[in-house]
């Protein structure tokens, strides 16, 4: 007997592709980047504060415990309301609209449970909000991919006494990851991670605490001076709206000009840049930090590929939207969606910028301390609060709801043509070159070659 085919297919899902194959598109610390920012939507749901005020998350904290062999996160933010409920354990949110009126990232509902599955092979999520407490349980069998029982266990109660907030415990982790929490350098990683993903946030009130070690955060502070028509050194600022979304875009110097030497030590054993090269905020939390390749414009369209001689330059592009599903992101909340409209914008300003700033850098290559001379007479002002140069004082963008500032920045008064000669010898070589110019084997290369330089011209022009 031919057997029927059958009238419908089951198209979705298996357990096996969330609880196995999603959490491998996603680092450890980004998973964990996730229920922080998770706890800074429940703050922006309570607080009674204007989301534009000046410290609007004050009072509202997160504080991690991070260990080989108990993971837990636990917030004062509001807890999970009863209408929250279901969508905040569905994989998937159905109503991308709920948190219309706030300026979130979170779209795709998948945060805290990719983040249970990639740590733990149990968990509990604890809430405790105005309208009633509850918990619920991710058990070893539940967490199988092999079960296909999708229906969690929820116990609920009448609210508790203390702050009303979220905490989630992974005390059964898996093997790597207790492995993981027992490194110290992937510690110092997760949070200098907070730090800077969450800066802007912890700017405005939010605090963050590891192991009870409270994080401070970091932001981006550039050179400026108050507006005038002299030339002196400002950031190029950019302001506009496009399709409901603001963007705010500002390239300066984050630092006086990199000297000779220190372009010699790059070359030769490159080191972390500090704050160099460009950073994406979206509604403020920072999803790509300091890019020095092409996704931000350099090398491109006229700007030249960075060189640790603009280890100087640095940069932010800021978006804001209630509307999360136009902000250039991804579904880590850290990843940039480049070939978004929005985004390309935004860049094409990023481009204006930095064409500014490594012309500046390249006309006073080698005569670089006349112009540290022009930054002992400005000083570093953070970008989000205090830098409205484009809003203040900027000129309308021609086809667009825009203005911009473009600085006029000081000029090296000895316009001689100038070049720079750089190559690499062996170590052993030039130390020998330096004990003979110098009888002393340790000066700087820089130095040794500038020496070998000078006698040589004198030869040539006897």
């Amino acid at each position: 007997m031919t057997e029927e085919t059958p009238a419908e297919l089951f198209g979705g899902p298996t357990k096996r592709f969330f609880v196995s194959m999603l959490t491998r598109d996603i680092e450890l610390d980004d998973a964990i980047l996730d229920l922080v920012d998770n706890c800074i939507d429940g703050a922006m749901r309570t607080t009674s504060a204007a989301l534009d005020s000046d410290k609007p998350y004050a009072g509202f904290r997160a504080d991690l415990t991070v260990t080989p062999e108990k993971f837990e996160i636990s917030d004062n933010c509001g807890g999970i309301p009863s209408d929250y409920i279901e969508e905040a354990f569905q994989l998937g949110r159905p109503n991308i609209k709920k948190d219309g009126d706030l300026p979130t990232v979170g779209m795709y509902g998948i945060g805290m449970k990719r983040a249970i599955f990639k740590m733990g092979k149990t968990a509990t999520v604890f809430s405790n909000a105005d309208d009633g407490a509850f918990h619920v349980d991710y058990s070893a069998q539940w967490l199988n991919p092999e079960n296909t029982e999708w229906t969690l266990p929820i116990s609920r109660q009448g609210r508790k006494n203390g702050d009303n907030g979220v905490r989630i415990l992974v005390s059964d982790l898996k093997d790597e990851i207790s492995k993981a929490f027992s490194n110290k350098s992937f510690l110092n990683r997760l949070m200098a991670g907070i730090q800077d993903h969450f800066g802007y946030l912890m700017q405005k009130g939010f605090e963050v605490s590891v192991n009870g070690v409270d994080l401070v955060p970091k932001t981006l502070g550039l050179y400026t001076s108050a507006h005038s028509g002299e030339s002196e050194i400002r950031p190029f600022d950019y302001s506009g709206l496009f399709d409901s979304v603001e963007i705010r875009v500002t390239v300066g110097f984050f630092r006086a000009l990199v000297r000779e030497a220190e372009i010699d030590k790059e070359t030769e054993a490159p080191v972390d840049a500090e704050a160099a090269g460009i950073s994406v905020v979206c509604n403020d939390r920072v999803i790509l930090l300091g890019d020095r390749t092409i996704k931000t414009g350099w090398g491109d369209a006229g700007v030249p590929r960075y060189h640790p001689q603009f280890r100087s330059i640095a940069g932010l592009i800021e978006f804001r939207s209630n509307d999360a599903e136009k902000l250039p992101i991804s579904t880590t909340k850290r990843g940039l969606d480049a070939g978004s409209d929005v985004y390309f914008a935004a860049r094409k300003a990023v481009t204006e910028g930095l064409k500014t700033f490594t012309s500046f850098t390249n006309r006073f290559k080698g005569i670089e301390s006349e112009a540290n001379e022009f930054f002992a007479k400005s000083a570093r002002s953070d970008v989000k609060t205090t830098i409205r140069l484009a809003q203040e004082h900027g000129t309308q963008v021609r086809g667009a709801n825009a203005k911009k500032y473009v600085p006029v920045l000081p000029e090296p008064t000895n316009k001689e043509s100038r070049k720079r000669i750089s190559f690499i010898r062996p170590d052993d070589e030039v130390r020998a070159v330096s004990e003979y110019l110098f009888q002393d084997s340790g000066q700087q290369p820089s130095i040794v070659g500038a020496e070998c330089f000078d006698r040589f011209l004198k030869e040539a022009r006897k």
